[in-house]
């Protein structure tokens, strides 16, 4: 088992953020939270009977110094009356605003799937942001720094620690007034093994605060305990609420 030391730098941003965010003075009057809730249910009967319920939520704070991102995420489904999924993932992210178009970030992510060999998996990262396209239409920022991955394995003592490169691509396409696309792709590459993650998402607006949401995720990590696939994809169908 690797041992690896976090940087003093990617710790001090997950502890001393939090507090400078929370001193933040906007205008008065300026909307700073949005964000939306998402609900997915599927039912089969049949040959097979199967139950998926997937809950999503993000919410964002947008203030003229600092931009942060909370979200929340679970999935659980039931194949003739046995539990074949069952997921939890959460993240906090912070990015401090250099200029309209540079900032740094620090980013904590949190996921525990009973499915995938691992008890759980936490990673901490930091670095450097940039908004390459910035139009109406149009969204595309990079983004690349260190961290540190922390990975339990599942039934075993023993605990994977080691230091990681991350680089992500998030793109938003406004498609019309009343439809968009968001696109997100990160790769972290780490001394034991690298997972690459995409979101891809197809949004409809039905009413002022519904929406119809249709997105893929996929994930694939290089190297994974024994009896556990490396790649993993799952399909939403859901309902949200914006505010």
């Amino acid at each position: 088992m690797k041992k690896t030391v976090i940087s003093p730098i990617l710790l001090a941003s997950s502890v001393v953020v939090a507090p400078a965010v929370l001193a933040e003075d906007d205008a008065p009057g300026k909307k700073l939270w949005s964000g939306e809730v998402g609900l997915s249910f599927i039912s089969n009967n049949g040959n097979t009977s199967s139950q998926n319920l997937g809950v999503k939520a993000r919410a964002i704070r947008d203030g003229s110094v600092w931009r942060n991102t909370y979200k929340l995420e679970s999935l659980n489904e039931e194949t003739d009356d046995l539990r074949s999924a069952e997921k939890y993932f959460a993240s906090v992210k912070f990015d401090r605003k250099l200029s309209e178009i540079d900032y740094v970030f620090g980013l904590i992510e949190h996921e525990d799937d009973r499915f995938s060999g691992y008890d759980y998996q936490t990673s901490l990262s930091a670095g450097y942001g940039r908004k390459l396209i910035q139009s109406d239409a149009h969204k595309l920022e990079m983004e690349v720094g260190p961290g540190y991955r922390r990975s339990a394995i599942m039934g075993d003592n023993d605990v994977e620690e080691e230091g990681t490169l991350r680089g992500a691509l998030n793109y938003d396409w406004v498609i019309t007034p009343a439809s968009s696309f968001r696109q997100e792709v990160s790769v972290e590459v780490g001394e034991d093994s690298t997972i690459s993650k995409s979101l891809s998402r197809f949004k409809s607006q039905l009413n002022g605060s519904l929406a119809l949401v249709i997105s893929y995720e996929a994930k694939h990590t290089s190297s994974v305990p024994v009896g556990t696939h490396k790649f993993d994809s799952t399909t939403f169908v859901s309902l949200d609420y914006s505010f």
